[in-house]
């Protein structure tokens, strides 16, 4: 028997919906414009339609970036001076309290989007005003919050939107006054059910290791390096997601043990050197690894860290491989042929036979040609999401563009040979002169192809080698350039055409697409065609005749 849904059940999936997709558009363009049109939306539902009134109002309720809402949805005038200070026409009363709770109970994150950090002392007096019981909080379904502010003026009110089930908390300022470290210390009291935690590295972390060994619940820890204590409770819980920062001053309790039970590992780091002292004694069977680092590293030692990892992750489990630089555009160094990857550099990585999405776009691999690609489409045949060295720019400190030993054969393998793969990201050299590529070397599920700073010449080639070798792609991402380049005698800056012309790529690629499909489907009418001739000439055509609702088989019917 098939499960059906009821009228509210339907009506609240098409309210959540719409809030859901909004969010990853804003997420995935960084553009809120969607997001407020969502909410008028759903505004506009809540007042017009009766089946859809209090799923609107869940869905528009249901995440605040600020307090500043829940003030405005009362009968009063609300003035927000030049000095941050609020002023209200009238004192709250009881029949404000009773509106207040109609919508605060709605909502389930605060602050998790961070547009509006609106969070002023006279806002939180103001709102903290209302009655307020203990073993309840304002909010009281809320499950998600994100308390940036840590001055000791305002930090004391988080206390006030604690309910007993609040499930994720996260303290993204960097400042610990004692009222914080102390909060932090009885957090487990305050919160029994918690299981996403996360803060800014403190200078101290004795708070929160101790929070750590207290807790019963947590699945997700984001923060410091704890103390050995804490890091062998960890080891013995059930926790999912762990993210550790790597304190700057690299002073912390060498760490030596496996992590059984966690799936998702993220680390933080401010040089590569750091994050292979810590991974170098340690053993976790993850799901999906990150590392982001702040600054560069040489060729070699990226090699090792590589090698590093590949004793340290469970080689049959992973399935997620995320490398990543902070500020790796800015970098001056990063356009130094000493921080350039060697061809074999990702070849300890290849031990990982189940890797599905790998994103190591901030590197410049020049060397990596045709035979490594080879070996990466055998190495990885389960790859969906594939992205190499397209998030570096490859100018060198000359002005020069840096070219890749890769060529349109080595795409086309991995393309043909990755038949999961939908999002490809690879940096080659289409005017080169390769191997041919199959004929029957073709992948249609491949819908993004990054070109990064490839360069191109005649677009016209390239589009109709692209045509077969990804029919179905629909977007080509390039890397526009920082600066001109420089080229010729006397180094005379050129203007980079290389967006434009992967542009035109894409174009033609879509043009061409669309003549071979109008050709096959010509042709199949005129094959058809042909053979209902040939069957007319023999004098025989099949037919089916219906009567009163019954097939009767075919029958040769003499023309």
């Amino acid at each position: 028997m098939h499960r059906c849904l009821h009228i509210p059940e339907i009506a609240r999936m098409i309210c959540t919906h719409l809030r859901q997709m909004a969010q990853i558009h804003e997420i995935r363009t960084d553009d809120s414009s969607d997001f407020v049109q969502v909410r008028r939306t759903l505004a506009g539902l809540a007042r017009t339609c009766r089946a859809l009134k209090e799923p609107a109002l869940d869905s528009l309720w249901w995440d605040l970036d600020s307090l500043y809402p829940l003030l405005t949805c009362l009968p009063v005038d609300v003035q927000r001076r030049s000095d941050g200070t609020i002023c209200l026409n009238r004192p709250l009363e009881p029949s404000d309290f009773t509106i207040f709770q109609g919508y605060a109970k709605r909502v389930r994150m605060l602050g998790y989007r961070q547009r509006n950090r609106f969070m002023s002392a006279d806002l939180l007096r103001l709102i903290t005003s209302f009655p307020y019981t203990s073993g309840n909080a304002l909010l009281p379904n809320l499950r998600l919050l994100w308390w940036p502010e840590d001055s000791e003026e305002i930090f004391p009110f988080i206390r006030f939107f604690l309910p007993p089930t609040l499930l994720g908390l996260d303290f993204p300022g960097g400042n610990w006054p004692s009222c914080k470290q102390t909060f932090i210390s009885f957090l487990h009291i305050h919160c029994p059910q918690l299981q996403e935690f996360a803060c800014a590295e403190p200078h101290l972390l004795d708070c929160i290791s101790n929070f750590i060994v207290k807790a019963e619940n947590l699945a997700s820890i984001n923060c410091g390096i704890p103390n050995k204590k804490a890091m062998k409770h960890i080891m013995r819980s059930s926790l999912r997601c762990l993210t550790f920062d790597v304190p700057i001053h690299g002073i912390y309790d060498p760490l030596c043990g496996t992590f059984t039970s966690v799936e998702t590992f993220s680390l933080r780091a401010q040089r590569l050197q750091q994050a292979a002292e810590f991974m170098q004694d340690i053993k976790l069977a993850p799901v999906s690894a990150t590392i982001v680092l702040g600054d560069v590293a040489p060729g070699p030692f990226v090699w090792g860290f590589f090698d590093t990892l590949s004793k340290s992750l469970n080689n049959e489990k992973l399935e997620v491989l995320k490398y990543s630089i902070e500020g790796i555009l800015e970098n001056p160094r990063a356009d130094q042929y000493l921080y350039e990857l060697e061809a074999n550099a990702l070849e300890p990585l290849f031990s990982f036979k189940n890797l599905v999405i790998v994103h190591l776009e901030n590197f410049r691999m020049p060397y990596f040609d045709d035979a490594m690609a080879t070996r990466l489409a055998d190495a990885w045949p389960h790859l969906e999401v594939l992205k190499l060295g397209t998030g570096q720019d490859w100018q060198t400190d000359t002005l020069t563009l840096r070219r890749s030993s890769l060529t349109l054969y080595g795409v086309g393998y991995i393309a043909a040979h990755c038949k999961k793969i939908h999002t490809l990201g690879l940096v080659f050299d289409p005017t080169q002169d390769c191997e041919l590529l199959k004929a029957h070397w073709t992948n249609e599920n491949i819908r993004v192809f990054d070109v990064g700073a490839s360069p191109i010449d005649n677009p016209v080639p390239i589009a109709a080698t692209l045509m077969f070798l990804m029919p179905k792609v629909k977007e080509i991402w390039a890397k526009p350039p920082l600066k001109n380049l420089s080229s010729g005698i006397g180094m005379i800056t050129m203007p980079d055409r290389r967006a434009e012309r992967w542009t035109l790529v894409l174009e033609m690629v879509t043009v061409f697409g669309n003549v071979r499909d109008d050709a096959m489907a010509e042709a199949k009418a005129e094959a058809k065609r042909d053979v209902l001739q040939e069957l007319a000439k023999e004098g025989y055509l099949t037919t089916v005749r219906i009567r009163r609702g019954q097939r009767v088989p075919p029958e040769k019917t003499r023309v």
